[in-house]
C-alpha cells in the first residue's frame, strides 16, 4: 500500500493523529539537526514508522521534584494564589515537553511520538530539601502511552520523576514530609494540637479526645461490583470499629466531647443507623451493617447524592463543634453528578464541614467526579479495593481528618497536602500455587495420583483369544503407574451383556493384581452400554474425581468389532464420565480392524476436542502385542493430570522473504514450515493448536513506489489443512529489497497481541539474523524482539547468505538452529535437495516444539475477567449470521460466555435487575438487509438472567440480500442515545458475513458513529473477512464457538470483555462547573395532601434502667426513636398553614424541650429540632418515670403558655412514648390536657406493659413490644406511622373541648356487676373527663340503675358538680338487688331529655347483667335522640343489648369489664377496638349533626362589633346593651373559642368606648364589659356617622396580635348601624377590612344605605325597624346567626368540591389487560364517562389531563401519557383505540407503576399539580409484588385509588401496597359493571373531590398559579 493509499484509508478520527504526526515530523527534523550539530559523534537516528491511532484514554500519575523552589506554607493550601501560580507554571513547563518526540533511553529504537495529554493537573506539593515535591495527574487519549515515555518527557524538562498507573500506587510513592508522623504509638500527628494530659493509647495515631467533634460516617451499602455485599459490610464494620481508637477515643468509658454518627445510603434510601458517645454503643450501631438490614434487595445505586443530601437536611452545624464527614464508598451514581456538587458546596462552604472520602474504586471516571466533593486533595483517598480499607495508611489518614477537623467557621488556610502512602510489602500479593517441578524424563501423569478403572469386555472373542493379554496389559499398566505414584489405586470391571465381576472399591496395586488374576469368566455377547453404565456408577461412588490432585482414568479394553449399534448410546455415557466425573478414557482395541477402531474411537470420544481430558486410543492387530513395553509406555505417556488437560498453543512461523534469500532459501523455509504443520496436523484445531505465518523483508517505501513485501499470510488458523493449502499456493514474489528484522519482530508482536491472551505461544523465526546498526537500512530490532520474547517462547532458525547466528540468538533468546550448517555445500537449486534439507530442519524443530507443548501448565477453563469493568460502559451487542448453524453458535456464545463475563466475577445468572449504577448496561440487536432488529435497549434494563435467556432464544431471520452493517452502525447511534450520557458507547460485533458492497458505507457510518457517540468497537469475525470500523478484531472458525469447547469460548469472552472495558467516551468528562450555592440546605420533601394538618406534641420517655431487670432508654435505642421520628414527622407539611411540633424528653422530674411550636416555622426548623437539639447526651437521665409530672409540665409550659406558640384552635395531638407506667399516680394531669381539646395518643415501648397499662395515658393507644428489635423495631415500623398519620390527618372531628351535646350514661349497677364496678366507674370517668362541661359545650347525665334508678346525676353543665359526682361514685352505691330493670332508667332519661332540645342528645348504655327488663323501651322512648350506643362487657347480655340499640353496628361488645379500659389499637386495621370505635363513632355522629346545623357555641372566631351610637337615646342604648349581652352569651367565650371586641362610634368624634379581644377571657367578663359601655352623643349634634373612621380604628387597633387578634382564626365584623347619613371621607383604607374579615351589617333604624353595603363582603345586610325591636328572636338577628353559622360551618366542613370544576389536576389509570377483550368496551365507556363528568380536558395547561397504561405479565403494554394531546377529542380517540387482550402469566402491576414513577419526566408528570392514580384490575394476585419502597414512593407523590372489577367485596392482597395504607375504607370500590352511575363509582368521585380539597388546603399557592 503506497503513501497515498494509506492517506485515503485513514478514518476520520485518524486525521487528527496524522496531523499530530506531521507536526512531530517537522519537530523531529529540527531536533535531529540540532543534535547532529551538538554532537558529531552521535549516530544518525534511523527513520521511524507512522504511529498508530489512539485507542482508549489512560491515566498516569507522577511524583516529581522541582529544585530551587522556596517552600511556603501557602503551598499546602490548594486555594492559595501561591499554590495556583506555581502549579500553573509547572503545568506549562511540563506541557512544552510534549511538542517534540521523546528520545528513548536506548538510541537505536524507532522514535516514539507521545501525544500531549488531555489533562495535566498538579494536585499537591510537599516540602523537600532544596525544593518541593509535586504530584501530578495526566489523562492521555492514547492508551498505548507508556509510563517510561511520560517519565522521559518530564525528566527531560528538569524534574526527576517517578510514574505510576494508579493513584494508589502514587500514594505509595509519595515522598513523606520531614515531619510526617509514623505509625508508632505516642507519636503526634503534625498540626494536631492536644492538651498535655492527652496520652495516646496503643493503636492511636493522633488525639481528638479533647476536641468538640462530631464524626459522621456516610457509608455506601450498595451491592459491590466486586465481591459480596456481606464481605464488604464486614470489612467496613471492622474499619468503623477501629476508627475511634485511631483518634484516641476511650474504648471502655464514655466520650466527653465526641459523637459518632452512622448514616447508610445506596440500599433503599439514606437511613441513619444511630449516634453514639461510647465504644459499646458504637459497636452496637455498627452491628446493624448486614445485608438483611441495610440492603435486603441488593440495590446497587451508589447514590452518594442521596446520602449527602440526608446529612445536609438533617445535621445542621453546631456552634463550637467541629464536624468531620467521612464518606466510605465503592462507586458513584453518575446520574447525580451535578446535584452532588451543589450539596457538597453547601456542606463545605455554608456548614464548614470537613469532608473526607475513601473511595474503593479503580474507575478513573468515578475518581474524577468524586474527588471534588472532598474538602481538598488530602481529604480524598482512592484505593484499589476494599481490602486496602484496613491498611494502616488509610486508617491513619482518616484519623488525621478527625484530629484536624475544623470548627464551623472557614477552614484553615493550610490543610495537609498529601496522603499518607499505603503500607505495602513486596511479595505480599496473592499468587497461585506454583506447579511442582517434575522429572522431564518421566511422563506427566507422574505429577498426580490416579484412580484407575479397567473396563474389560469379557466377550466370547476375548475369552477365545486375548483374555490373558488383556489381564497382563492391565497389570503392566498398573505396575507402571504404581511405580510413578504409589498412592494410586486400581479397580476393574468385567462385563459382556451383564456385569460379570468387579472390584468393590479402588485398592492398592498388590490387592488389585491378586484380584484381577482370579476374575471369573462367563461367555456372553458384548454390550458396551452395560459396561460403561457400570463404570460410570462405580466412578461416581468410589472415585476421587472431584479432587484436583487426583486423575480418574478409565481403560476400555475390548477385542470386539461388532457392538450391535450401541456405539452412540455408549458414547453418551462416556461423555458423562469425561465431563461430570472428570475422567480420562483410554480405548484399547485388541483387534486392529478398521471397523473395530472406528467403533471404539466413537465410544471413547477419541479426537473430540473440548474442555475435558482428551481420550487416548491404542490399537494392535494381535492381542499379545498390547503387552509390549512400548505400547504400555505409549499409553502411560499420553495420560495427563488435570492441570495439563487444556493447554491451547499458538504456533507462529516467521520467514524472511528478502532478495538476499532468493527463491531457494525461501523455498526451504516454506517447506520446513509445511513439514512441521503436517507433523501437527491432527492437533491443529480450535481446541489445541492455532497457527500463523508471517513474512518479512523490506518496509514500505524503502525505495520510491515500493509498497514493501512484508505482512501476515494468515493468523491463528485452526484448520491445519487450510493452513497447509494456503502456504503451499502462496508466492512471495517479488521479494523485498532489505531484511528489516525490526519489521519482522514488530509484525510478530502485533500478531501475538491479537491471539488469545491465555494461550501458550511459540514462535519459530527464520532469518539471516544479520544486522549492522551503521550500514543497514532498517531500525534496531532489539526493542521489538524483546516484546516478542515477552509474549512467547522464540526459536530462531538462522538461514540464508551472509547470516549472523549469534545476533539472531540474541534477538530470539534461543540457540538458533543453524540451517546453513545443515545445508552445507548441498546444491539447493535442486528441489529434492531442498525437500531433504527442509525435512532435516523440521526434524530439529519438532522435538523442541514438543518439549514446549508438554511443559505447559494450563489449569483448565480460565476464570471470568476479574475484576470486571469498573468504568461505565454502555455495551451494544450487535449480531448477524447468514448461516443458521453459525447463528446458533453465536447466540449460545453470547448468552453463556460473553454476557456473564461482561457482568463480572461470578458469571452466574442473577435475577437482580441491572441499574444505571452498574458499570455495564446492555443493548442487544441484530442486523439484516436494510433492517436492524432491537431485542433489548438501554431504556429498559433487565436482570442478568433475563439477558442470558433473551440472548439464548434470539430467533434466526434469513438475510435476503446484502447484510447492511452500515445501516446497523447508523441505528447504533439511536440505540446509544438512550444510554447514559457519561458512559462509553462500546460495541461488540459478532458476524459471519461482511458484504463487500457495504464495506465502504460501513466504514463511513462507523466513523460517523464515533464522531457522535465515541466508543470502542470489538469484532468477532466468524469465518469472514476484516470487519469495517473495528478497533479490535478476532477471526475464528465456527468450531471455536462450539459450546462444548468451554476453554476456547471463555478465552474469546475474556478477550472481548477486556477490550470492551476500554473507556472511550465521546468527550472526556470534566468536573461540572460549580453551581451557585443554595441559600437553604435543600428542597423540602414532598408531602401528600391531607385534609387536616394538626399540631403535635411528642413526649419521649428517656428514663434509664435502674437495674439489669428493668427496661430503660439508652443511646442506641434512642436513635431508633429518632429514626422513627424521621419517617413520621417528615410526612407533615410544616409552617403557619401546616403543622407545628413540640418535641420533648422526660425522666424523673425533668422535661427537656428540644423545640416548641414557636420554634418550628418550616421544615428546616423541625429537622434541626429532631436531629440536633433532640439528644440523649444533652443531660444525665434519671431512672424514675414521672408521667404525671411530665404531663403537668407540658400543660403549663405548652398548652397554657402564651409564649409556646400553641394554637388552640388547631387540631392538637399529644403523643406519649413511654417505656413503662408512671412512678406516680395520674390525677387531673391528663384530663386537663384533654379538656383543652388535645387528643392524646399513648405508645408503649415495652414487652412487659399490658394493654391496660398503656391505655390509661391516651384516648388512642399502641403497644410496640419489639420496639428496639434490630429487624422489626420502631424505626422501621411503617404500620405504626401509617396509623398515626391516618389518625391525625384524615378528618377534623369535633374536639372534646368543643362538643355541643348532651351525654347521658345509663349504667347497670345491680348486684350482679359488683365485681365489675371499679372498671365500670373508671370507664365512665375516663369517658366523661375528656369533655369540657359547660352550658355552651357538653352537659353530662349519669343514670345508675338496678331495680330502680339509683342516685342519678341529672343533665348538668357545671364541671365541678360532675367531677364531684364521679369522685363520690363508689361501690357502696351498688344495689343489693340482682334485678336490672333498665326500663326504669330509660323512662327517667326520656323524661329528662324531653325538655333538652337545644342540642343533640346521645345515650350511652354500659351494661353487663345477663338479664335485664325493659330494654324494649329504648326504641320507643328514645327515638328522638341523635345517637344510642351500647357498651356491653358481658357476652351473655347480647340478647337485650340488641333491643337497646337502634343499629346493631352501635353495639360494642367486649369479653369483660376490664376490656372497657383497653384502648390499644391494632396496627392492621382489620381487627378494631370496640371501645375506641364507640367514642370515634360518637364524634362522627356529632360531626354529621354539626355539618347540618353548626352550633353557635362551637364557633371559634374573633368577632369585632362596630356599634353606631348616632342618634340613639338612652333607652335605645340600654336596649342595645341588653341585646349585645344576650347575643354574645350565645357563644362560648375564651381564648380557645370565640373572642369579642367592641368599638362604639358616632358623628365625627374619635371612637370613645369599647374593649379589646384579649379581654374576652369568659362570657361573664364580656357581659360586664358591655354593661360598662356609656353613650356619647355627638357634640356638634351631627347625625353624620363616621363609619369609615371606626373601621380604620378596627384595622389599626383591634386586628393586631398585640391586642389579642388571632391571625390564623376566622374573623367577623358586625356593623350595627343607626345613622341616616354618613361623614363623607376617603374610604380606601377602610375598604381593606374586607381582606381580613367577613363583614355583616344590621340596620337598627329600618333603613339600608349603599354606603354601609359598600363595606360588607358577606352579602348580609338586613334591618330591624327600630332599636326597640332588636332581640335574639328578631328575624334579622335570626338570619344573622344562621349566616354566621353557615359561614363558619363551611370552613370546618367545606362542601364537597364539584369534580366537574376541578382544574390543574392530572388523572392516571393503570388498566389490567387480564380483564380481557370482553371488558374493552366497558373500560372505554367508563373512561368516556369520566371525561364527561370530571374536570375539563384541554391543551391549555390550566385544565385537567388524562393518561392511561395497560399492563400484562411483562408490565406496560400500551401507554398514553401526559405529553399526548389533551383535548377531549384526542383523549377519546386514544380511549377508542384501547384494546385489552388477556395474556398468559400473572399481571405485572409493579412494572406499570414503575413506568410512571421512574419515568416522570418522559411521562409528563407535573409535581406542581395533584395527580390521581387509579388502578383498575380484576387480578387477585400480581407478580412481582409491590415492595415497600415503591409503595411509599408512589403514595408520597400520588393520590391512589383501587377499583376491583369483581362481583364480591374481597380486597385483593396487594391493595394496601397500592394505596399506601392498610386502611382501605373509601379507597377501594368493588364494581363488576363499572357503571359511572353506580353508587360505588360515586364513592370514587367523592374521594376525588375530597383529595382535591385536601390539595387546596395543603398547597393553596400552587392552585392559584
Amino acid at each position: 500500500m503506497g503513501f497515498m493509499d494509506f492517506v485515503k484509508s485513514l478514518k476520520l478520527r485518524e486525521w487528527i493523529t496524522f496531523a499530530i504526526f506531521l507536526v512531530s515530523l517537522v519537530m523531529l527534523i529540527v531536533g535531529i539537526v540540532l543534535i547532529v550539530v551538538a554532537a558529531n559523534s552521535m549516530p544518525v537516528f534511523p527513520s521511524f514508522e507512522i504511529p498508530t491511532c489512539p485507542t482508549n484514554p489512560k491515566a498516569v500519575f507522577t511524583t516529581s521534584f522541582a529544585s530551587g523552589v522556596t517552600w511556603s506554607q501557602n503551598l499546602e493550601n490548594p486555594n492559595s494564589d501561591e499554590f495556583r501560580m506555581l502549579a500553573s507554571q509547572l503545568e506549562a513547563n511540563i506541557s512544552s515537553g510534549w511538542t517534540a518526540p521523546v528520545i528513548p533511553t536506548y538510541y537505536y529504537k524507532a522514535l516514539v511520538t507521545v501525544y500531549p495529554p488531555m489533562l495535566t493537573q498538579v494536585n499537591a506539593f510537599s516540602q523537600a530539601q532544596n525544593g518541593v515535591n509535586f504530584y501530578t495527574q495526566f489523562v492521555f487519549a492514547d492508551g498505548t502511552v507508556s509510563t517510561a515515555d511520560v517519565q522521559s518527557v518530564i525528566t527531560a524538562q528538569g524534574y526527576p520523576t517517578d510514574t505510576y498507573t494508579t493513584s494508589t500506587a502514587q500514594c505509595s510513592g509519595l515522598i513523606p514530609k520531614s515531619n510526617q508522623p509514623t505509625v508508632s504509638p505516642g507519636t503526634m500527628a503534625p498540626g494536631v494540637s492536644t492538651t498535655p494530659s492527652a496520652v495516646l493509647q496503643n493503636g492511636a495515631y493522633c488525639d481528638a479526645s479533647q476536641n468538640l467533634l462530631v464524626n459522621i460516617f456516610l457509608v455506601d451499602v450498595s451491592t459491590p461490583i466486586i465481591g459480596t455485599l456481606d464481605d464488604k459490610l464486614a470489612k467496613i464494620s471492622t474499619y468503623l470499629s477501629n476508627s475511634t481508637l485511631t483518634i484516641n477515643l476511650d474504648q471502655n468509658n464514655g466520650w466527653t466531647n465526641q459523637e459518632n454518627r452512622l448514616v447508610i445510603y445506596g440500599g433503599n434510601e439514606a437511613i441513619p443507623l444511630g449516634r453514639s458517645r461510647n465504644q459499646a454503643n458504637w459497636n452496637s450501631i455498627i452491628s446493624q451493617l448486614n445485608s438483611t438490614i441495610v440492603n435486603p434487595l441488593n440495590v446497587d445505586s451508589h447514590d452518594m447524592q442521596e446520602g449527602l443530601r440526608y446529612v445536609m437536611d438533617n445535621y445542621m452545624p453546631q456552634t463550637g463543634v467541629a464536624t468531620n464527614l467521612i464518606v466510605v464508598a465503592d462507586g458513584f451514581g453518575m446520574n447525580s453528578a451535578n446535584t452532588v456538587n451543589e450539596i457538597s458546596n453547601v456542606l463545605k462552604n455554608q456548614y464548614y464541614y470537613s469532608i473526607g472520602i475513601i473511595l474503593m474504586s479503580t474507575s478513573q471516571v468515578v475518581q474524577s467526579v468524586v474527588q471534588p466533593i472532598a474538602s481538598d486533595f488530602f481529604h480524598f483517598y482512592p484505593i484499589d479495593s476494599i481490602d486496602y480499607l484496613q491498611n494502616t495508611a488509610v486508617q491513619n489518614t482518616q484519623a488525621l481528618w478527625g484530629c484536624q477537623a475544623f470548627y464551623p467557621t472557614a477552614p484553615p488556610a493550610t490543610p495537609a497536602p498529601t496522603r499518607i502512602p499505603l503500607v505495602t510489602t513486596i511479595g505480599q500479593q496473592t499468587t497461585t500455587t506454583p506447579r511442582p517441578t517434575l522429572n522431564p524424563l518421566l511422563p506427566t501423569i507422574s505429577g498426580c495420583t490416579q484412580n484407575v478403572l479397567f473396563l474389560i469386555d469379557e466377550s466370547q472373542n476375548l475369552l477365545n483369544n486375548g483374555y490373558s493379554s488383556a489381564i497382563q496389559y492391565a497389570i503392566k499398566v498398573a505396575t507402571s503407574l504404581n511405580n510413578l505414584n504409589n498412592l494410586s489405586r486400581f479397580s476393574f470391571i468385567f462385563y459382556n451383556q451383564q456385569v460379570v465381576y468387579q472390584s468393590k472399591t479402588y485398592t492398592d496395586f498388590t490387592t488389585f493384581a491378586n484380584q484381577i488374576n482370579s476374575a471369573q469368566q462367563y461367555l456372553g455377547v458384548s454390550n458396551p452400554t452395560v459396561g460403561f453404565t457400570a463404570a460410570r456408577d462405580f466412578i461416581s461412588a468410589q472415585s476421587q474425581y472431584n479432587n484436583d490432585t487426583v486423575r480418574s482414568v478409565l481403560f476400555f479394553i475390548t477385542e470386539e468389532s461388532q457392538f450391535n449399534n450401541n456405539e452412540q448410546a455408549a458414547s453418551q455415557i462416556a461423555y458423562s464420565i469425561r465431563s461430570k466425573y472428570q475422567t480420562q478414557i483410554v480405548g484399547v482395541d485388541l483387534t486392529g480392524s478398521s471397523q473395530s477402531s472406528s467403533s471404539i474411537q466413537q465410544i471413547v470420544q477419541y479426537g473430540v476436542r473440548d474442555a475435558y481430558a482428551p481420550s487416548v486410543f491404542m490399537s494392535v492387530t494381535q492381542p499379545s502385542d498390547i503387552t509390549s513395553d512400548q505400547n504400555v509406555n505409549t499409553t502411560v505417556y499420553q495420560l495427563k493430570c488435570k492441570d495439563l488437560s487444556n493447554c491451547n498453543i499458538d504456533l507462529t512461523f516467521v520467514i524472511e522473504t528478502s532478495d538476499v534469500q532468493g527463491d531457494n532459501f525461501v523455498d526451504i523455509q516454506v517447506r520446513s514450515v509445511l513439514n512441521v504443520l503436517t507433523y501437527y496436523l491432527g492437533l491443529i484445531s480450535p481446541m489445541k493448536i492455532s497457527v500463523s505465518v508471517i513474512y518479512f523483508s523490506s518496509p514500505p517505501n524503502l525505495t520510491v513506489g515500493d509498497s514493501g513485501n512484508s505482512g501476515v499470510l494468515f493468523q491463528q488458523f485452526t484448520n491445519g489443512q487450510t493452513a497447509i493449502d494456503t502456504l503451499n499456493t502462496t508466492s512471495f514474489k517479488p521479494y523485498g529489497a532489505a531484511s528489516d528484522l525490526q519489521l519482522g519482530f514488530q509484525l510478530t508482536s502485533q500478531s501475538l497481541q491479537n491471539a488469545f491472551i491465555q494461550n501458550s505461544k511459540f514462535v519459530v523465526f527464520f532469518a539471516r539474523g544479520a544486522y549492522d546498526k551503521f550500514a543497514n537500512c532498517c531500525p534496531d530490532p532489539s526493542a521489538d524482539a524483546a516484546s516478542v520474547q515477552a509474549q512467547a517462547t522464540v526459536q530462531g532458525v538462522a538461514i540464508g547468505p551472509y547470516y549472523n547466528k549469534d545476533q539472531l540468538d540474541k534477538l530470539t533468546g534461543s540457540n538458533s538452529i543453524d540451517a546453513n550448517q545443515i545445508i552445507g555445500n548441498a546444491n539447493v537449486s535442486v528441489q529434492s535437495v531442498r525437500s531433504q534439507i527442509a525435512g532435516q530442519i523440521a526434524d530439529q524443530l519438532t522435538p523442541i516444539i514438543d518439549k514446549f507443548i508438554n511443559s505447559q501448565y494450563c489449569p483448565g477453563v480460565p476464570d471470568y475477567i476479574n475484576p470486571p469493568c469498573e468504568e461505565p460502559i454502555d455495551t451494544l451487542i450487535l449480531l448477524h449470521a447468514n448461516d443458521q448453524n453459525n447463528w446458533n453458535s453465536i447466540i449460545n456464545f453470547t448468552a453463556n460466555e460473553l454476557i456473564p463475563d461482561l457482568l463480572g466475577t461470578t458469571g452466574q445468572p442473577s435475577s437482580k435487575v441491572l441499574t444505571t449504577s452498574y458499570p455495564i448496561n446492555f443493548a442487544i440487536a441484530s442486523y439484516y438487509y436494510l433492517d436492524t432488529k432491537i431485542f433489548a435497549d438501554f431504556t429498559y434494563l433487565r436482570s442478568a438472567q433475563d439477558y442470558i435467556k433473551l440472548a439464548s432464544t434470539l430467533p434466526f431471520y434469513p438475510t435476503k440480500g446484502t447484510a447492511t452493517l452500515s445501516l446497523a452502525y447508523k441505528k447504533a447511534v439511536e440505540i446509544f442515545t438512550d444510554g447514559r450520557p457519561y458512559a462509553s458507547k462500546n460495541l461488540i460485533l459478532i458476524t459471519d458475513t461482511i458484504d463487500f458492497a457495504d464495506v465502504e458505507d460501513a466504514f463511513s457510518e462507523h466513523d460517523a458513529m464515533v464522531q457522535q457517540v465515541g466508543g470502542y468497537t470489538s469484532a468477532l469475525a466468524v469465518n469472514t473477512d476484516t470487519v469495517p470500523g473495528a478497533d479490535y478484531q478476532i477471526s475464528v472458525d465456527p468450531l471455536e464457538l462450539d459450546g462444548r469447547n468451554q476453554y476456547a469460548g471463555r478465552q474469546l469472552a475474556n478477550v472481548l470483555t477486556t477490550k470492551t472495558c476500554n473507556y472511550v467516551p465521546v468527550q472526556i468528562p470534566t468536573n461540572p462547573p460549580t453551581p451557585p450555592v443554595p441559600t437553604l440546605p435543600g428542597p423540602i420533601p414532598v408531602v401528600k395532601a391531607r385534609t387536616v394538618w394538626p399540631d403535635i406534641t411528642i413526649l419521649i420517655d428517656t428514663s434509664v434502667a435502674s437495674n439489669s431487670n428493668t427496661t430503660g432508654m439508652d443511646a442506641v435505642s434512642f436513635e431508633k426513636i429518632r429514626n422513627f421520628l424521621d419517617i413520621f414527622v417528615g410526612q407533615y407539611s410544616i409552617g403557619e398553614k401546616g403543622s407545628k411540633f413540640t418535641i420533648a424528653t422526660f425522666d424523673g422530674q425533668t422535661v427537656d424541650y428540644a423545640c416548641k411550636f414557636i420554634d418550628v416555622n418550616n421544615y428546616y426548623d423541625l429537622n434541626s429540632c429532631r436531629n440536633e437539639h433532640l439528644s440523649f447526651y444533652s443531660r444525665n437521665h434519671g431512672n424514675s418515670r414521672d408521667i404525671a409530672y411530665a404531663l403537668q409540665n407540658v400543660n403549663s409550659n405548652i398548652y397554657a403558655s402564651n409564649s409556646s406558640g400553641y394554637r388552640g384552635l388547631n387540631e392538637n395531638f399529644l403523643i406519649l412514648l413511654t417505656l413503662g407506667t408512671s412512678t406516680t399516680t395520674l390525677n387531673s394531669e391528663l384530663k386537663n390536657i384533654q379538656r383543652n381539646g388535645v387528643k392524646t395518643i399513648a405508645i408503649g415501648l415495652s414487652n412487659v406493659m399490658n394493654n391496660y397499662d398503656i391505655s390509661q395515658y391516651g384516648q388512642y393507644s399502641f403497644l410496640i413490644s419489639d420496639w428496639n428489635s434490630v429487624y422489626t423495631g420502631i424505626d422501621t415500623n411503617y404500620d405504626l406511622v401509617d396509623r398515626l398519620i391516618q389518625t391525625t390527618t384524615s378528618k377534623r372531628l369535633p374536639s372534646s373541648t368543643n362538643f355541643f351535646g348532651n351525654l347521658v350514661f345509663i349504667v347497670d349497677q345491680s348486684q350482679s356487676i359488683l365485681s365489675d364496678f371499679t372498671n365500670i366507674r373508671q370507664y365512665v370517668s375516663d369517658f366523661v373527663n375528656q369533655f369540657s362541661v359547660d352550658w355552651h359545650k357538653t352537659q353530662i347525665s349519669i343514670i345508675p340503675f338496678a331495680a330502680n334508678v339509683l342516685n342519678p346525676l341529672k343533665l348538668n353543665a357545671y364541671q365541678t358538680t360532675v367531677d364531684n359526682y364521679l369522685s363520690s361514685w363508689n361501690s357502696d352505691s351498688v344495689s343489693t338487688s340482682n334485678i336490672a330493670n333498665i326500663g326504669n332508667a330509660i323512662q327517667y332519661a326520656a323524661d329528662m331529655l324531653a325538655t333538652a332540645t337545644d342540642r343533640p342528645n346521645y345515650v350511652i348504655y354500659v351494661v353487663g347483667s345477663e338479664n335485664a327488663t325493659g330494654a324494649e323501651l329504648s326504641t320507643k322512648l328514645l327515638n328522638n335522640v341523635e345517637g344510642v350506643y351500647v357498651a356491653n362487657y358481658n357476652l351473655a347480655a347480647q340478647s337485650y343489648a340488641k333491643q337497646l340499640a337502634f343499629d346493631a353496628s352501635k353495639i360494642y361488645t367486649v369479653s369483660s369489664s376490664s376490656q372497657l379500659l383497653n384502648r390499644v389499637l391494632p396496627l392492621d386495621y382489620y381487627s378494631g377496638n370496640p371501645i375506641v370505635s364507640l367514642i370515634t363513632d360518637l364524634y362522627y355522629d356529632q360531626q354529621i349533626v354539626d355539618s347540618i346545623n353548626f352550633p353557635v357555641s362551637s364557633i371559634a372566631a374573633d368577632i369585632i362589633i362596630l356599634l353606631d351610637e348616632t342618634g340613639l337615646t338612652d333607652d335605645d342604648f340600654a336596649t342595645m346593651k341588653t341585646f349585645l349581652a344576650n347575643f354574645t352569651n350565645l357563644f362560648h367565650i375564651d381564648s380557645t373559642s370565640t373572642q369579642f371586641a367592641l368599638q362604639a362610634y358616632n358623628g365625627r368624634t374619635i371612637p370613645h368606648d369599647g374593649f379589646h379581644l384579649y379581654e374576652s377571657v369568659s362570657n361573664e367578663n364580656v357581659k360586664n364589659r358591655i354593661s360598662q359601655l356609656t353613650l356619647a352623643k355627638a357634640t356638634e349634634n351631627s347625625t353624620d356617622a363616621d363609619l369609615a373612621g371606626a373601621i380604620e380604628q378596627e384595622l389599626f387597633f383591634f386586628l393586631t396580635e398585640a391586642n389579642g387578634w388571632r391571625d390564623d382564626t376566622t374573623t367577623y365584623t358586625l356593623i350595627f348601624s343607626h345613622a341616616d347619613s354618613f361623614y363623607q371621607r376617603d374610604t380606601a383604607t377602610a375598604q381593606n377590612v374586607k381582606n381580613q374579615s367577613t363583614v355583616f351589617s344590621v340596620g337598627t333604624n329600618g333603613q339600608r344605605f349603599d354606603y354601609v353595603r359598600n363595606f360588607t363582603n358577606s352579602g348580609f345586610y338586613e334591618t330591624v325597624s327600630s332599636v326597640a325591636q332588636i332581640s335574639l328572636t328578631a328575624p334579622a338577628i335570626q338570619d344573622l346567626l344562621t349566616t354566621i353559622q353557615n359561614d363558619y360551618k363551611s370552613t370546618v366542613y367545606p362542601t364537597a368540591y364539584p369534580v366537574k370544576s376541578i382544574v390543574k389536576a392530572d388523572f392516571i389509570f393503570l388498566i389490567d389487560s387480564a380483564l380481557g377483550t370482553a371488558y374493552t368496551n366497558t373500560i372505554e365507556n367508563f373512561l368516556f364517562d369520566f371525561t364527561n363528568n370530571v374536570g375539563t380536558f384541554s391543551n391549555s395547561g390550566n385544565d385537567t389531563r388524562l393518561a392511561f397504561v395497560t399492563y400484562g405479565n411483562n408490565g406496560p403494554i400500551f401507554t398514553s401519557n401526559f405529553n399526548d394531546p389533551q383535548d377531549v377529542t384526542s383523549i377519546r380517540n386514544r380511549i377508542f383505540n384501547l384494546n385489552l387482550t388477556a395474556v398468559n402469566g400473572i399481571s405485572n402491576l409493579r412494572g406499570a407503576i414503575d413506568s410512571v414513577i421512574l419515568n416522570e419526566y418522559t411521562f409528563g408528570v407535573d409535581s406542581t399539580r395533584p395527580t390521581y392514580l387509579t388502578v383498575i384490575s380484576g387480578s387477585a394476585s400480581i407478580s412481582p409484588t409491590i415492595d415497600n419502597r415503591t409503595s411509599r414512593q408512589l403514595n408520597t407523590r400520588y393520590s391512589t385509588f383501587m377499583i376491583e372489577v369483581v362481583d364480591n367485596n374481597d380486597t385483593f392482597e396487594y391493595v394496601p401496597q397500592v394505596i399506601g395504607t392498610k386502611s382501605t375504607a373509601n379507597r377501594v370500590i368493588y364494581d363488576k359493571n363499572l357503571n359511572f352511575k353506580d353508587n360505588q363509582v360515586g364513592t370514587y368521585t367523592s374521594w376525588i373531590s375530597k383529595e382535591f380539597s385536601a390539595w387546596q388546603t395543603t398547597f393553596p399557592s400552587a392552585n392559584n398559579n
